[in-house]
């Protein structure tokens, strides 16, 4: 009886030294962890703050686009760039996100500048209330920020930080500065990087909306990208947003999703839907067959333009 009880043990302790190891076991806790434990508080790793902003006419008709009852509604004026949120990311890696699961959104904390965000950190799926973006962006993205930068710990300051970014980092004074790149025409993702770079000195990203109705590219997004120290810096490593060769371009690459090959359209008004148009004007076979796009190519102060067709 001894005898087989002592080889039972045995058997169990070879089986938990050479067990096959987890999969987890090699990897290196200081890159590939998703959480740390500091001082007995669970605090979730990231490398870099992606401050987004957005084109609201872009935004609204995307929103409308993507469901049958979705209302949008614009801020005025229309026609200036704001604010989508500040975002903790992982290089390579989506997230991480509500990092705080008992935080409840206050409201009350943003009434110094509450006016402010109505104008400039603008919620345009008017389907929702008023501040549901804001509610969405500070539980998401704001409670991971708070467990790691001090700047960013509360509402009050998180919001601040990115009205403050946007009165000094401004797509709309990008353009303005850098190219006179104005709403409602067509532009290269060249000209567009080039403008945002000459007027950051950074690598931001250009991101896209396809419309799949009309085969067009949008101008949705801008994003700009700062490290923990709120310190400006490259936005490689951004998941969905690949880095671009752009070929005979002074500034060579470019990190998008848009389509290279293919004119960005800077919308100066929402589209107006199919329906509307069709009651508004009968368009030719012909007009329909052979569609052409104006082109806007910018560089060292020259505008070039060039007709393609599409």
């Amino acid at each position: 009886m001894k005898l087989s009880i002592r080889i039972i043990c045995a058997l169990l302790f070879a089986h938990l030294c050479f067990a096959a190891p987890n999969r987890y076991d090699d990897e290196d806790s200081r890159e590939n962890s998703i959480a740390a434990v500091e001082q007995g508080k669970q605090v979730h790793q990231f490398d870099l703050l992606i401050f987004t902003q957005r084109w609201p006419i872009t935004a609204c008709y995307e929103w409308r686009e993507t469901g049958k009852e979705h209302i949008c509604g614009l801020p005025t004026p229309a026609t200036v760039w704001t604010i989508h949120g500040i975002w903790p990311t992982k290089l390579n890696t989506i997230g991480p996100a509500f990092c705080n699961k008992s935080a409840i959104f206050d409201v009350s904390q943003l009434s110094p500048i509450e006016p402010q965000l109505e104008a400039h950190w603008v919620n345009v799926e008017k389907n929702k209330p008023d501040d549901s973006l804001w509610e969405h962006e500070w539980l998401k993205h704001g409670t991971c920020a708070a467990e790691a930068i001090e700047q960013l710990n509360t509402e009050a300051k998180y919001f601040g930080q990115g009205l403050s970014w946007l009165e000094q980092h401004s797509v709309s004074a990008a353009f303005a500065t850098n190219g006179d790149i104005k709403p409602g025409f067509n532009y290269s993702l060249s000209t567009l990087n080039k403008a945002l770079y000459d007027y950051y000195g950074r690598n931001v990203a250009i991101e896209c909306f396809f419309d799949r109705k009309t085969h067009q590219q949008f101008l949705n997004e801008v994003r700009i990208c700062f490290d923990k120290q709120l310190q400006s810096a490259d936005c490689d490593g951004i998941v969905g947003l690949e880095r671009i060769v752009l070929p005979n371009s002074r500034v060579g690459t470019v990190i998008s999703n848009c389509n290279a090959a293919k004119p960005i359209f800077y919308p100066d008004a929402v589209p107006k839907k199919q329906e509307e148009e069709e009651e508004e004007k009968e368009v030719s076979q012909s007009d329909r067959d052979v569609v052409y796009e104006t082109v806007y190519e910018i560089s060292d102060g020259r505008t070039e333009i060039e007709v393609i067709l599409v």
